[in-house]
């Protein structure tokens, strides 16, 4: 079943039960037969639907059970009730300003001033991790604002080869380089919105689980695993 023509995943525009969860954690598990243990899981929709609050929860639970995320999210800044920008966070630590109303010259993402230096300082340190450092990637977003950077844009490929499950959230929005990130085959789709996102967030997360199996890089004692 497909959530957009270009992109594999499992329609929830109603409530799934646990049996089509395990069944999309499977396909998942299953997406990539020359990597066992991997999956690429994208999620897309509107600005505002929540994405970023998918991915801080679903990491949130997997490092409670001894996993760790490595990655960047994007983040709103706000003024009272306006909102005057964004700022990317390095999920291990460090964040700077990725855009801002009160910045000027280019380039520019509507009334956005947007600093690509500052955006690849942050987001390409946080995914250069060895994977013996991390058990899953993070990136939040792969939007107009990230992409860009053409140092951010080249290096994503590289993300979905990885032998390591990815999680990212992508622009509603649409262009030819994200449609074809989504109409990858080891890549699946989730749509989310407002009324299906705590369903997205258990599939996204029992989907993981099931890709990780045990434990985690955090889980091994320091100085190594006895004998």
């Amino acid at each position: 079943m497909g959530v957009m023509p270009e992109a594999r995943g499992v329609p929830l525009g109603k409530r799934g039960d646990g049996k089509e969860r395990i069944a999309w954690a499977s396909q998942v598990r299953e997406d990539r037969p020359g990597k066992p243990g991997t999956g690429n899981i994208l999620v897309t929709g509107k600005p505002g639907c929540g994405k970023t609050t998918l991915v801080l929860r679903v990491v949130e639970g997997l490092t409670e059970v001894g996993f760790k995320a490595g990655g960047f999210v994007t983040e709103e800044m706000r003024r009272g009730r306006s909102r005057i920008g964004f700022r990317v966070r390095d999920l291990a630590g460090g964040s700077e300003v990725l855009a801002h109303v009160e910045r000027g010259g280019l380039p520019r993402v509507g009334r956005y001033g947007v600093d690509t230096e500052a955006f690849e300082r942050v987001a390409l340190r946080s995914l250069r991790t060895d994977e013996r450092d991390v058990d899953l990637l993070v990136v939040d977003e792969i939007g107009r604002m990230e992409l860009l950077s053409p140092s951010f844009r080249a290096f994503l490929p590289s993300l979905f080869d990885s032998p390591l499950p990815l999680l990212a959230t992508v622009h509603a929005g649409g262009d030819p380089f994200t449609r074809g990130l989504m109409a990858r085959e080891d890549v699946s789709v989730l749509r989310l919105s407002a009324s299906n996102r705590e369903e997205c967030i258990r599939m996204v997360r029992e989907a993981l689980l099931a890709i990780l199996g045990g434990g985690g890089v955090r889980a091994e004692p320091e100085g190594g695993t006895e004998t």
